[in-house]
């Protein structure tokens, strides 16, 4: 005689075994994990194939310095048509020339950021006495020229500001009476009349803009 109950006891409870494990909410919630990790991680991969690294300006850069690495770091975006148009990939390597124009921190590089070469004004030479300027001072950096009287000069003039905001091109080192000369960028238009005057007279004090 065959007995097939004690097998169809076992089968049963195989069955129900199986069962209660998918029912058990740990597995289920773990096995929902487990799918998701792998839709993200592909949503990733396939974003980060998609963007593209472009040059992101590290601290604010003055028009008609040159382009350094260190003002730069690549970002990974992604951008639309018109923007990826516009912009300079990281991958073309750090743009050669210099700026064209004041770039602020945070600010993706253009194309038109950078020229190879500065578009130049007329330029403006003036000598300074010792201690009348930044000794640090760069080409590149934008400063205000202020003029007061001389020492040849009316006392009764005051001090005011000759130029604004223009760029320097050159500053020489001090020569043996501590004397630099200057040179600004004043613009296609020129200095006018009575600003070349004041700085031919008058005692000049350059600050640097920020």
């Amino acid at each position: 005689m065959h007995v097939t109950g004690g097998d169809t006891s076992r089968r049963a409870i195989a069955r129900r075994t199986s069962i209660s494990r998918w029912r058990n909410p740990r597995l289920v919630l773990g096995a929902f994990l487990v799918l998701a990790s792998a839709v993200a991680g592909g949503w990733l991969v396939a974003t980060a194939r998609d963007s593209t690294d472009y040059w992101l300006v590290r601290s604010p850069v003055r028009a008609g310095e040159p382009v350094d690495a260190g003002q730069l770091r690549p970002v990974a975006g992604r951008v639309d048509a018109a923007a990826s148009a516009v912009l300079i990939p990281a991958r073309y390597g750090v743009p050669r020339g210099v700026w064209a124009r004041d770039v602020g921190e945070g600010t993706l590089v253009a194309r038109d950021d950078v020229t190879l070469r500065a578009e130049r004004g007329r330029q403006l030479a003036m000598a300074l006495t010792p201690g009348s300027t930044p000794p640090d001072l760069a080409p590149g950096e934008q400063v205000d020229v202020w003029a007061g009287p001389g020492e040849a000069g009316d006392p009764s003039l005051s001090t005011r500001r000759v130029l604004s905001g223009v760029s320097v091109v050159s500053v020489s080192r001090a020569d043996g009476t501590g004397e630099r000369t200057l040179v600004v960028d004043t613009g296609r238009g020129g200095p006018e009349a009575e600003v070349v005057s004041a700085l031919a007279g008058g005692h000049l004090t350059v600050v640097r803009v920020p």
